[in-house]
């Protein structure tokens, strides 16, 4: 998989494209005033559950995401 994340005026987006293919999803993180932090933690949230590693529920390494 090929991962490229590029900054836009109000926030960034994440273009993702399978091995062997060229037509890939985009994923948007969009800047906001009020709640900025939580916007971004939901982001990479998305992130993790779709592309990142799978443990278990209890394994010690798993990766959470906190605010």
């Amino acid at each position: 998989m090929k991962f490229e994340i590029r900054r836009v005026r109000n926030g960034a987006v994440l273009r993702v494209e399978a091995d062997g293919e060229e037509d890939g999803g985009e994923i948007v993180y969009q800047e906001m005033e009020a709640d900025e932090i939580e916007a971004f933690a939901d982001f990479l949230r998305h992130l993790l559950e779709h592309y990142g590693p799978t443990t278990s529920r209890y394994s010690p390494k798993r990766i959470r995401i906190l605010v």
